[in-house]
């Protein structure tokens, strides 16, 4: 048996898989297959599959979680993961946080922006440097605002999860019994071997991607108010680690960092957005209707590329816009005009205009 588990072991560390731009193929690419909920009170990610009657009421998974730290200590300020419905964004596999030394995770899923849910942190990009305080505190809150899970959750959610799967984010009654009933019974060098075991054969491909804008700025983090570690002339190139709108992460120099999709091309040469295209100016609501009672679809993150199709109705107040496939009314005063991406590149947008 320990010949065995050593084998394995050192299996999974030849396979380690390498920073690369997420292509693994999806067990699941219907966004309406699951509904997420993402509990901060009770620090529970449930997802449910629709009944007979097309509810969302069948669970199909359950996993405890360490949301964003909801309330401000003597050292540290609040950071709660942003509460509202949300659409699934972009992964990688075993991605870096650039804003912090020494911090790694597995199998990102995006929640929005810098919110992403992923495995408890690692010290290096390397299976076998589980840290253990993460793991202990799953079940309680205290993140920077992502969302903490057991490697095989984490990992579950990254191939199901698909892009535009709904998620939202609410805080309930804390629930002492649900929260032992779903944390794990081993014990650090138990899951930690546990979790050697859980890796993927194939090794991702690299993607390639060019500046096209003069003075691109590579940030720590996919906001604007996140630190500055320097700009880049058009023509620079990079790997991309995650694609997304309206930030991709890339390596460029052994540096990670991120820069704005409608600054950058896959094609050498080739623009891929437009400099009158329409984005939101923070993040606000798509709502069903031309009115703000209205069911409200979900949230829109700030700076998201949107694709404007009628831009006329209440005498200009409102405005129908295609955002990742889905249609709805937004407020015409929360709509930019700018640096976009072209909706031929935008992930879900043709299968909308499509159907």
């Amino acid at each position: 048996m320990r010949i065995k588990r050593t084998c394995l072991i050192l299996l999974a560390l030849l396979l380690l898989p390498a920073p690369a731009f997420a292509l693994d193929p999806m067990k699941n690419t219907d966004p309406d297959k699951y509904y997420i909920e993402l509990d901060t009170g009770k620090q529970v990610v449930t997802v449910y599959q629709r009944d007979d009657n097309g509810e969302y009421t069948r669970i199909v998974r359950r996993m405890l979680c360490t949301s964003g730290r909801r309330e401000a200590t003597e050292t540290n300020e609040a950071l709660p993961t942003p509460s509202g419905t949300w659409k699934i964004g972009t992964r990688e596999r075993f991605g870096k946080f650039a804003a912090f030394a020494g911090e790694y995770a597995r199998y990102w899923t995006q929640l929005v922006g810098g919110v992403y849910f992923h495995s408890v942190m690692f010290s290096s990009r390397d299976i076998q440097k589980l840290k253990s305080g993460p793991l202990s505190h799953l079940g309680t809150d205290g993140s920077h605002g992502c969302v903490r899970l057991y490697v095989e959750d984490a990992k579950w959610l990254y191939y199901n999860a698909c892009f535009g799967t709904t998620v939202r984010v609410f805080s309930s009654t804390r629930n002492k019994n649900l929260v032992k009933a779903l944390k794990t019974d081993m014990r650090y060098v138990e899951y930690k071997a546990f979790q050697a075991n859980i890796y993927d054969v194939e090794p991702l491909p690299d993607r390639t991607a060019w500046v096209t804008v003069d003075g691109t700025q590579l940030r720590t983090g996919n906001g604007t108010n996140d630190k500055l570690i320097k700009r880049l002339s058009a023509g620079t190139e990079f790997i991309v680690l995650q694609e997304g709108d309206p930030w991709i992460k890339v390596s460029l120099n052994g540096k990670e960092g991120y820069v704005r999709r409608c600054y950058i091309t896959y094609e050498q040469g080739a623009l891929q957005a437009e400099e009158k295209g329409h984005y939101v100016s923070g993040t606000t609501y798509l709502y069903a209707e031309p009115n703000t009672r209205s069911k409200r679809i979900y949230k829109v993150p700030s700076s998201s590329t949107i694709n404007v199709v009628d831009d006329t109705i209440d005498e200009g107040k409102w405005t129908l816009i295609n955002f990742q496939g889905t249609l709805g009314y937004m407020q015409s005063r929360s709509i930019r005009t700018g640096w976009a991406t072209l909706p031929e590149y935008q992930e879900g947008y043709r299968e909308a205009v499509n159907q």
